[in-house]
């Protein structure tokens, strides 16, 4: 069996199925590699979500590494890949495009030998998965995320995260490409007691029946906040038992995370924008976080994501899958993964974005009492048609910006 073909293609989606999430576009790109046996793979890139107008020139310089190699050689193309390229995509965009690639052969073989891709980590250890809600914003005035939290458990979570700022969502006349959430103004010193009150609120709604997380955004902001302001934040969330606080701090601040996880009672973790096991490993060993939030899709794909993994169980770390960007294989990916990993304690899932994840994904995920059930499809579990190619058109310089 030779990869003949390798396709990019590129989709948008307005994520209308969370009414209390920014109702805006939203691009992926997804690869198809296509064989001489008839058996396809698909995968996807998360690079896709921020610039999917750059990817297809990527891809383009990938295709001669893929074209006449058999698929099931997984790892020696992906090394291959990453050899080829390694002046420039070590890290970045172009390890997010080899992800995707990389996610490719694994629905690909999947798909060759008639089994799951989780069969192909070594089997599942347990019959489903726990997933939280990742909800974005929260939500002003107050009791628009008392509602938030209301309807996800209507939907069957049992988990949910939540931002550390408070927003207005915008109102539909408002709504285009690109949909910018207004920040509450607030004066520094009455964040805190700001915050103090919205978890006091959600707490005496909700009791401890959902569990909370909080986000800081700080990995991809141009000014994220000192070290003693997280900490702050931490301290005054502590008395929430919160499940833990994510990317409280830019990963330029490897110091501040450190001291930030000896201070905190609430569990650190990030990870999201990193790639490979380098850039993890001084995150870990140093011991920044509690939790590590590899994205598939960025990160190098299934392979470099479990290599990740063990290196942070080996310090007694656990996983909480990033995924806020999947809108098909990826997410696929991290289910199978998560089916198939002990350290495995969440799988973020963005509601949001359920219409053109239904679309794509075979299997149904579906969230009962906090968790999914495991995938049965061979492969991934995904597919493309050109029916839904045509529901998710693309739009031209969708990505999102921040």
């Amino acid at each position: 069996m030779k990869i003949t073909k390798v396709t990019t293609h590129l989709l948008t989606t307005r994520w209308t199925d969370d009414p209390y999430f920014p109702n805006a576009l939203h691009s992926t790109a997804i690869f198809r590699l296509e064989t001489d046996a008839g058996v396809d793979g698909l995968g996807e890139s998360t690079w896709g979500y921020f610039a999917p107008d750059a990817v297809p020139a990527m891809v383009d310089y990938f295709r001669p590494v893929l074209l006449g190699r058999d698929p099931m050689d997984l790892t020696a193309i992906t090394r291959a890949l990453t050899d080829d390229s390694v002046w420039w995509a070590r890290s970045g965009a172009g390890k997010s495009v080899i992800s995707g690639l990389e996610l490719a052969l694994w629905d690909l073989k999947g798909k060759a030998l008639g089994v799951p891709v989780y069969q192909l980590l070594g089997g599942k250890v347990r019959e489903s998965v726990p997933v939280y809600a990742s909800g974005g914003p929260s939500l002003w005035p107050m009791d628009q995320t008392v509602r938030k939290i209301e309807h996800y458990a209507k939907l069957g979570y049992r988990a949910v995260k939540l931002s550390t700022g408070l927003y207005e969502l915008p109102p539909p006349s408002q709504l285009g490409h690109q949909v910018r959430m207004k920040q509450v103004p607030c004066a520094h010193s009455r964040k805190l007691e700001r915050l103090t009150e919205l978890f006091t609120l959600l707490r005496r709604e909700f009791g401890h029946d959902i569990d909370l997380a909080i986000d800081g955004h700080q990995g991809g902001v141009p000014n994220p906040i000192p070290v003693s302001e997280a900490v702050a934040i931490a301290e005054t969330l502590a008395p929430y038992r919160l499940r833990f606080y994510e990317e409280p701090l830019a990963y330029t601040n490897l110091d501040g995370y450190v001291e930030l996880r000896s201070r905190s009672a609430i569990p650190i973790a990030g990870g999201e924008s990193l790639c490979g096991l380098d850039q993890f490993h001084s995150l870990i060993a140093r011991g920044g976080v509690n939790m590590i939030q590899p994205d598939l899709g960025f990160v190098g794909g299934l392979q470099e994501t479990t290599r990740v993994m063990h290196h942070a169980e080996a310090s007694n770390l656990s996983t909480a899958i990033h995924t806020g960007a999947s809108m098909g294989p990826s997410l696929a990916a991290s289910w199978h993964l998560a089916a198939a990993s002990h350290s495995v304690d969440w799988l973020e899932h963005v509601q949001a974005a359920t219409t053109i994840q239904r679309a794509i994904m075979i299997d149904p995920f579906t969230v009962k009492d906090g968790a999914v059930g495991l995938p049965t499809s061979p492969g991934l579990g995904v597919r493309l048609t050109p029916e839904i190619i045509e529901q998710f058109r693309f739009v031209p310089r969708s990505g999102e910006r921040t």
